[in-house]
């Protein structure tokens, strides 16, 4: 059929200078071992036509797509029919390529939301990827993921026998905030671990990568090791989505080294007990979309502006998906009667929010001029600045 021929194979490429590339890290042989996937600049000519040769599929096996089911309470096999014509579709960045090191990279950490992975935010990582950037996107190991794994040993990781961590309900009720509360300092934990990965990387102290190459890629040991010695660890930047903004929150309160967060559509419920306006004071962007937040959610993140820098903004006529890429790859399938922003387009939205605010507090990238233009349009209409609430 013609019509399926045309749909494009892969989601959009990134719009900055630099071609993105990707590489999937786990640290060690335990469950505590953070996993996580490098999203950075690379080496390679963005004229170069024949790039999609190492691209690597969006989902990585089947076990993530039975996840997703369970995540949303679905039979595996009706996920399977949604994501039907998107079975195969790739993310447009260079798996295992030479990372681009002429300059220092700035370093962003990205925690998922509830039931989410280490890919469910590929557009944006990419993006920032490609503006020179390295992001490490975790895929959280505290069962709020929609499925991950660990490897017990070596020959394990050589035969590739995992252990499977299944996402994990917790129902409401009268434990529930003490129980989301362990797991944000699970996942709290694990994005200072990834800090300080980061900073034995500059210092060529890295441990070895234990995940197998993929086929036709240069060994992930040598890829790791060129990015010793070329990290901006003076301005680390944490981001995270929903119960991942949470978390970047919390590991804002904890260590010095973050200096600036991005919190897209948090969650503010599992921090409502920390007191963390009293500890952060930060720089922080809030992007929200219209649909997700109730008021005690709105007036939770009021209480964290301390900083003069800090901005917050809500995209209009978005739901809790459109920053992820599930948008992209079947659509909105939340709040089935309302009008909302075509997904690309709210993706740009929030992507330039992004840019712009790292511009102002890092000074990096030094041009944003391509998303100051587009905001100047798309802010006319469809963002709302401050703490008004559009959808009220």
């Amino acid at each position: 059929m013609k019509w399926f021929s045309d749909i494009p194979r892969h989601l959009p490429r990134a719009t900055g200078p630099y071609v993105p590339g990707m590489l999937d890290v786990m640290f060690d042989y335990t469950k505590e071992g953070p996993f996580v996937r490098f999203y950075y600049p690379t080496r390679v000519d963005s004229s170069f036509k024949d790039q999609s040769k190492t691209w690597i599929q969006w989902l990585p096996h089947d076990n993530y797509l039975v996840g997703i089911a369970r995540v949303i309470m679905l039979y595996s096999f009706l996920l399977r029919i949604v994501f039907w014509w998107s079975d195969g579709i790739k993310i447009p960045a260079q798996y295992g390529a030479k990372p681009r090191t002429e300059e220092k990279l700035k370093c962003v950490i990205m925690s998922h939301g509830l039931g989410a992975n280490r890919f469910f935010y590929s557009n944006i990582c990419c993006e920032l990827a490609s503006r020179g950037f390295l992001v490490v996107a975790l895929e959280h190991k505290d069962q709020s993921a929609c499925y991950t794994y660990y490897f017990q040993n070596a020959s394990d990781a050589e035969n590739d026998r995992k252990i499977n961590l299944e996402f994990r309900y917790i129902k409401f009720g009268r434990d529930h905030y003490e129980k989301r509360n362990e797991q944000l300092k699970v996942r709290a934990a694990e994005f200072c671990a990834v800090l300080d990965y980061l900073i034995g990387l500059q210092r060529g102290e890295a441990p070895r990568n234990i995940m197998r190459n993929a086929p036709d890629v240069a060994s992930a040991d040598v890829i790791l090791e060129d990015f010793a010695g070329h990290l901006d660890l003076d301005s680390v930047t944490v981001m995270g989505h929903s119960f991942g903004a949470a978390t970047a929150l919390y590991a804002l309160s904890i260590r010095k080294e973050f200096k600036q967060g991005i919190l897209l559509d948090p969650w503010m419920f599992p921090v409502k007990g920390e007191r963390l306006e009293e500890k952060v004071r930060q720089p922080l962007l809030f992007v929200n979309t219209q649909t997700f937040h109730i008021g005690s959610n709105v007036d939770a993140m009021a209480k964290m502006l301390t900083n003069a820098d800090s901005e917050i903004y809500t995209i209009r006529h978005t739901t809790h998906e459109s920053q992820t890429d599930s948008v992209l790859l079947i659509g909105y399938w939340l709040n089935w009667f309302m009008k909302k922003l075509d997904p690309l387009q709210a993706l740009r939205i929030n992507n330039c929010l992004i840019l712009r605010f790292l511009n102002k507090t890092l000074g990096y990238p030094g041009d944003v001029r391509d998303c100051v233009d587009y905001l100047k349009v798309e802010e006319k209409e469809n963002v709302e600045r401050g703490l008004t609430k559009p959808w009220a």
